[in-house]
C-alpha cells in the first residue's frame, strides 16, 4: 500500500473538506515546493522565501492555531504537500481549524502554498511552523 493510500483512509473522516491531487498535479506541487525548502535545515529556504515569520510552540495546538489563523484562514485555495505522492487540496480556514488532526497523528514535516498568493508554509514535525513569502521565479 502507498503512502497516499494510508493517508487518504487516515484522512477521511475529512473527504468533504479536501480533495486529492491528481499524480501530475502531484508531480508539479512537489517540484514547487522544492524550490522553497531548506537544503540545510528542516524549515523554509531564505535564499527563495522572504518574509519568514517563525513559531515554536508546545503541545496546546491551540497556540499554532491562533497564530496561523491570521496569516492562513483567508486564503481560498491552499495545496497541502507531505512528499512526492501525496497532496491535497482545502481551504485556508479548513487547513487553520484541522491542521493538528491532518499532521499530528503520523507526525509528518509537511509543506503547504496558496496557488492564488505567494504565501508558503512548513510544518515540522516537532512542533514548528514556518510562514513565508515566495519569491517567484519566471
Amino acid at each position: 500500500m502507498s503512502n497516499q493510500h494510508w493517508r487518504i483512509e487516515e484522512l477521511k473522516h475529512h473527504s468533504k473538506d479536501i480533495s486529492w491531487l491528481d499524480a501530475s498535479e502531484v508531480s508539479q506541487a512537489y517540484k514547487l515546493v522544492g524550490l522553497y525548502d531548506s537544503k540545510s535545515h528542516l524549515g523554509l529556504n531564505a535564499h527563495t522565501v522572504g518574509s519568514v515569520e517563525r513559531l515554536e510552540f508546545d503541545e496546546d495546538v491551540s497556540t499554532a492555531t491562533d497564530w496561523l489563523r491570521p496569516r492562513i484562514s483567508g486564503i481560498q485555495e491552499l495545496i497541502v504537500v507531505f512528499g512526492g505522492d501525496d497532496c491535497f487540496r482545502c481551504s485556508g480556514n479548513f487547513f487553520v481549524e484541522n491542521w493538528s488532526d491532518i499532521f499530528m497523528p503520523a507526525r509528518d514535516d509537511a509543506m503547504a502554498y496558496s496557488p492564488e498568493s505567494s504565501i508558503i508554509l512548513f510544518y515540522c514535525h516537532e512542533n514548528e511552523f514556518e510562514v513565508g513569502q515566495r519569491i517567484i521565479f519566471d
